[in-house]
């Protein structure tokens, strides 16, 4: 007795639209709920990871990285790093840094990884950073501009970033032996400390 295909499907029931699209309503949710939560249930942050390798407000360059020789996940052979772990509970934390061509940028994180700000340096172009980061952004009142004032505009170069803890990541190209030593000793010059204690070792 042979059986046909329509009778096949009539035995099979039939899907309701609705719990169809309940379903993918649910798997959509489960999707978005899972995705944000990933980065509370990871074992530890980022900044977690850093805080027994960097002092804080301390900017420290980082060796070559190699195999087995990277403090955080996806760290490329192809750049050298220097960070600095801020804390500006003490009080408000200066960074500067000179970018001096492409490929160099300066990238700053909370410790919740929370993207804060980043520079990026243009070809054949030098880019001095320099940062102020505070607790909160302050509403105080500090007198009147120099241009209300009728006095020359002086340019500040500082940024105010309201941040509270974070990492700081200085980045610099691998250009190879050549200039193995110029880049390292750039990434050196760059420097992370409270705000008083960096304006006087300038």
């Amino acid at each position: 007795m042979s059986v046909t295909r329509k009778k096949v499907l009539s035995w099979l029931p039939r899907p309701r639209f609705r719990i169809v699209a309940l379903a993918l309503f649910c798997v959509v949710i489960l999707h978005i709920a899972a995705t944000l939560a990933a980065t509370r249930l990871a074992p530890a942050t980022a900044y977690q990871r850093l805080a027994d390798l960097l002092p804080a407000n301390t900017m420290q360059v980082l060796p070559p990285i190699g195999p087995g020789k990277q403090p955080l996940p996806f760290m490329g052979p192809d750049a050298r790093y220097a960070m600095c772990r801020f804390d500006t509970t003490k009080g408000p934390v200066s960074i500067s840094a000179n970018l001096p061509g492409a490929g160099w940028s300066l990238s700053l994180y909370s410790d919740k990884g929370t993207s804060l700000y980043t520079a990026v340096a243009q070809p054949g172009r030098r880019t001095q950073v320099s940062l102020v980061l505070s607790r909160k952004e302050t509403d105080k009142f500090s007198g009147l501009t120099d241009e209300a004032a009728g006095r020359a505009i002086q340019r500040d170069r500082s940024l105010a970033v309201p941040a509270k803890r974070g990492i700081a990541v200085l980045r610099a190209p691998d250009q190879g032996a050549v200039y193995q030593a110029k880049n390292e000793a750039e990434l050196k010059r760059s420097l992370c400390g409270l705000k008083n204690s960096v304006a006087s070792a300038r």
